[in-house]
């Protein structure tokens, strides 16, 4: 094998520079990287290259790069191995392979243990949507569509174009959709359950615990401080809604997201990187939201609504339908007591950016697509499910197979593409955390569900695969993708191991 001190000079600093890109970002994607494609298309950001250049700098004895000239001299491996070989004085005796290929499989092998910390486990699930609560009731509603869809009469609905909405169905004891305690009571079953879900899998471990909540609704959730003082006992519960409920017992900080439709997929990032962090063991994340007359009314005046419901794919999608829902997922460090739990959330990527408030755009999804699977240390061509966000609207759906197209290339009509809302309904806040949920099942079944709905598939579609067609194998490693009002776009990758 060839070392640097016998390679051409220009070969020794761009084995280097990928060597120092690997250890930050992972072997295989660094090797794989084209020479002179920008790091911020792939998800690479400032803060990757920040901490490479301060390892580059040392290697080759060059000066500090000032500030305003990062992004000049250190937007690819080109540029850098260019100012690099300019400016530097050699590798100073450091041996690097150079020899590609071989090298990025080698070193993505052993990096794979090292990369453990970074991948959480999913331990445990509890998930209350309109088709019922658990998991088995939502794998049916998915595959049948027979969901709770029912009229709103907690409020006024007359002037509005559509009247329907999604709901948990009835249970005896349940406060009522529009009753204070609806919110909490969703929260509570979904984190109760998640936990005990977590504890039949792992035991009863006591370890420092964090909440992260996702939701549109922060107004009807309590406050970190607030929840903390309520939990410990020395504050009665936030509102009247949430007496009759204990404040779920966690020991760790309490984080709300509310990013619209992405604060679910939000808050399993936010999750993911405490835990990366050392801050605590284990994060259970919640998506929670109802049918509140403030969300209903503000997406009717922006003519997102539609009344005959979420038509992902469809000719004829025309807007959204939502619903209430609560979905909680346990995340814990990987251990030989959480492993191997039903999947490993293998990283997240997100992006802020649209063409308009209500209108994703590709470039935006596409850039959170790449970041996910660059913080995931996973290599496009891997991904073989992605659950879209696809929530039946105009432009949305196209922004988003542009992106994936962008992303896959000629992969794309070999991956299955599916959406839930068809089934499901937009759950709002909650809707990353859901479809994360169902993403998990899928790899952990080894089975894909079908788009519903695709009988007026749009033809310019004809050539993907929606969940409709058999594949060559069960799916190992999959995406979900959120998308929110004013731009935000998050994209969470995940593994069968």
């Amino acid at each position: 094998m060839q070392d640097d001190r016998q390679a051409p000079a220009a070969d020794r600093t761009e084995a280097l520079v990928r060597h120092r890109l690997g250890a930050r970002i992972g072997a295989q994607l660094a090797h794989v990287l084209d020479r002179g494609e920008k790091f911020h298309d792939v998800g690479i950001d400032s803060l990757d290259i920040v901490v490479v250049l301060a390892e580059l700098e040392r290697d080759f004895a060059v000066e500090r790069i000032a500030d305003g000239e990062l992004w000049d001299i250190a937007d690819s491996v080109d540029a850098l191995v260019r100012y690099l070989d300019a400016h530097g004085q050699g590798t100073r005796g450091l041996a690097v392979s150079t020899s590609g290929a071989a090298a990025a499989r080698a070193e993505g092998v052993a990096e794979s243990g090292a990369d453990a910390d970074r991948a959480p486990v999913v331990t445990g699930i509890g998930v209350l949507t309109p088709g019922g609560v658990g998991t088995e009731a939502m794998w049916r509603v998915c595959l049948t569509g027979d969901g709770e869809f029912r009229e709103i009469t907690h409020f006024d609905v007359s002037r509005t174009g559509t009247r329907i909405a999604g709901f948990v169905p009835d249970e005896p004891g349940a406060p009522a959709p529009g009753d204070a305690a609806r919110l909490p009571y969703l929260l509570h079953r979904a984190v109760t359950a998640a936990l005990a879900d977590a504890r039949e899998a792992t035991g009863a471990r006591e370890v420092p615990t964090a909440l992260v909540l996702g939701t549109t609704d922060s107004g009807g959730c309590p406050g970190t401080e607030v929840w903390r003082a309520w939990a410990e006992g020395t504050r009665p519960s936030p509102e009247a809604g949430w007496q009759p409920y204990g404040a779920p017992l966690v020991d760790g900080p309490v984080v709300q997201v509310g990013n619209a439709s992405a604060a679910g997929a939000t808050a399993l990032g936010v999750a993911t990187d405490l835990l990366r962090d050392g801050v605590v063991e284990r994060v259970v994340v919640c998506g929670v939201d109802t049918v509140t007359e403030t969300a209903f009314h503000g997406l009717a005046s922006l003519r997102t609504l539609n009344p005959r419901g979420c038509r992902p794919f469809s000719t004829r999608r025309a807007g959204i339908r939502i619903s209430e829902c609560g979905a909680a997922m346990v995340l814990e460090r990987a251990t030989t007591a959480t492993t191997p739990g039903y999947a490993r959330l293998r990283g997240w990527g997100s992006s802020n950016e649209a063409s308009q408030a209500a209108r994703p755009d590709h470039e935006g999804v596409a850039k959170a697509v790449r970041r996910a699977l660059a913080d995931a240390r996973t290599e496009p061509g891997l991904l073989d499910y992605v659950n879209a966000h696809a929530a039946g609207t105009r432009h949305g759906d196209i922004a988003e197979i542009r992106a994936l197209e962008q992303v896959l290339g000629d992969r794309l009509p070999k991956v299955p593409v599916v959406s839930t809302k068809a089934a499901l309904g937009h759950c709002q806040g909650a809707a990353g955390t859901v479809e994360a949920i169902m993403t998990v099942l899928t790899l952990a079944r080894g089975e894909v569900l079908p788009t519903l709905g695709l009988e007026d598939r749009d033809p310019r579609w004809d050539h993907l695969n929606l969940g409709d067609r058999a594949t060559q194998a069960p799916p190992s490693v999959g995406m979900t993708i959120s998308c929110g009002l004013g731009g935000s776009n998050v994209a969470v990758v995940f593994s069968r191991d």
